[in-house]
């Protein structure tokens, strides 16, 4: 007995020292690269074409699709990731026949492993995917030893046969200094919108409800349009829909009703930017709205009319902003919020406008504060409650530039991490701290 003992203490004791120095291997204590693209009205354009061609694509019949990149879009998705997730720095190069991917992830580690370096070499293939040497920190791995572990993973924990599935699906691979393009070959039961699959989706998503319970969403989505419909006189404020949403979650609280403060303010911002956001965000929460032909025109009357310091686009900025951070997070929210200013800069755009990096802002923090914690939610839920002007939503708009061009843009401001923008995005958070919703 104490032989079989000594054994199994062995069993694990290797184990571990194994688990250890594969990870002191794996994980550096730096990166190996730094970031080199920024946000800028050029990256806006790059990531608007590769969105675009992205979705025509996959609109298309035609079997194999072929996705493509150049290299000036891979540049301006590097920006974005970094924007939006600061921990992941990450860079595509294009050579011939070769991609040269390299990402660097900050972990929450002591100094000596806190760093995540990966770089992968991805060659031009007429069948499949080819992947040269991976390294992971000082780890050499084969490449496609590597794609033959990540899909026995993908089929033992995910889904039997998923993952290949998935590499099945990839037909060739063609790179060249400035495109890589990648043919795809959906499966027969994945083609020609096959039904079953779609359906099959929804049940997923409605299994998980990932973003809050659909009866309760429904329930304040249906209490909002009553509100709408009794009420004598249109209300011509966001602030104001905002009050009734979140008294309404303050007299459920009150009555014992909410499980969860979080998940209720979640559930009545939801309602919200169902209502006056585009119909495809119910696609991420499930059959929510059942509106009238009359519910319907008044919808879109609303939509189109609402205001926030007297201005609709103002409204739009902060309850889009508010459905980023709800299925996403602050940094993604407030990233996005950017590259829509710096596509506006473009010609033909509005102009790069900092009262709309406000209204962003503002959106993405008061959704964050109002599903943070359940003293935060708490909190929130009672000052939007009691909520009687837009003054204590939204601080005035007054000597915040808009209608900025690119040129003028690089001109003063330069780029994101200049003093210039950065002592705007500053005075754009005092003025939010300065009204209590939005203080911790």
């Amino acid at each position: 007995m104490k032989v079989w003992l000594k054994r199994v203490l062995y069993f694990f004791i290797l184990v571990f020292v194994c688990i250890a120095v594969t990870l002191f291997m794996a994980l550096q204590s730096f990166p190996h690269i730094q970031p080199k693209h920024q946000i800028s009205a050029n990256s806006a354009i790059e990531n608007k074409r590769i969105a675009q061609r992205l979705v025509q694509t996959l609109k298309s019949n035609q079997q194999p699709i072929r996705l493509q990149a150049t290299q000036a879009e891979l540049n301006g998705l590097s920006a974005f990731g970094h924007r939006a997730i600061p921990q992941l720095i990450s860079d595509v190069t294009l050579v011939n026949d070769s991609a040269f991917i390299n990402v660097s992830l900050v972990l929450p580690l002591p100094e000596m492993i806190k760093y995540l370096n990966i770089e992968v070499m991805i060659n031009s293939s007429k069948q499949g995917l080819d992947l040269d040497t991976v390294y992971i920190g000082s780890l050499e791995l084969p490449g496609n030893g590597v794609i033959k572990i990540v899909e026995w993973i993908t089929n033992s924990y995910i889904k039997e046969e998923f993952g290949t599935s998935l590499l099945n699906m990839i037909d060739n691979v063609d790179i060249s200094p400035k495109r890589i393009a990648v043919g795809i070959t959906f499966p027969e039961n994945l083609q020609n919108k096959n039904i079953s699959t779609k359906e099959g989706l929804f049940a997923l998503r409605d299994q998980f409800e990932i973003y809050g319970d659909v009866e309760i969403i429904r329930f304040y989505h249906q209490s909002l349009v009553d509100f709408i419909e009794l009420s004598p006189v249109a209300k011509h404020s966001m602030a104001e829909y905002l009050a009734f949403v979140f008294g309404l979650a303050q007299q459920r609280n009150l009555a014992g009703v909410s499980d969860s403060l979080v998940e209720e303010n979640r559930a009545a911002l939801t309602a919200l930017v169902l209502y006056f956001c585009p119909d495809q965000f119910e696609l991420l929460v499930g059959d929510i709205s059942n509106l009238s032909v009359s519910q319907l025109k008044q919808r879109i009357k609303l939509q189109a009319s609402v205001k926030l310091r007297n201005r609709v686009d103002i409204q739009k900025h902060f309850i889009y902003s508010v459905a980023l951070q709800l299925f996403g997070t602050s940094a993604a929210s407030n990233a996005i919020g950017e590259l829509k200013e710096f596509s506006d800069s473009n010609k033909g755009g509005s102009g790069f406008s900092f009262a709309d990096l406000m209204a962003d802002r503002a959106g993405t923090r008061l959704a964050m504060l109002a599903t943070n914690s359940e003293e935060s939610a708490l909190r929130t839920q009672n000052l939007i409650a009691e909520l009687s002007n837009e003054a204590q939503l939204l601080p005035e708009l007054i000597g915040l530039p808009e209608g900025i061009t690119q040129k003028k843009f690089e001109q003063y401001y330069r780029d994101i991490d200049s003093l210039v923008y950065q002592s705007m995005l500053l005075t754009i958070d005092k003025r939010l701290q300065k009204i209590a919703v939005y203080q911790e």
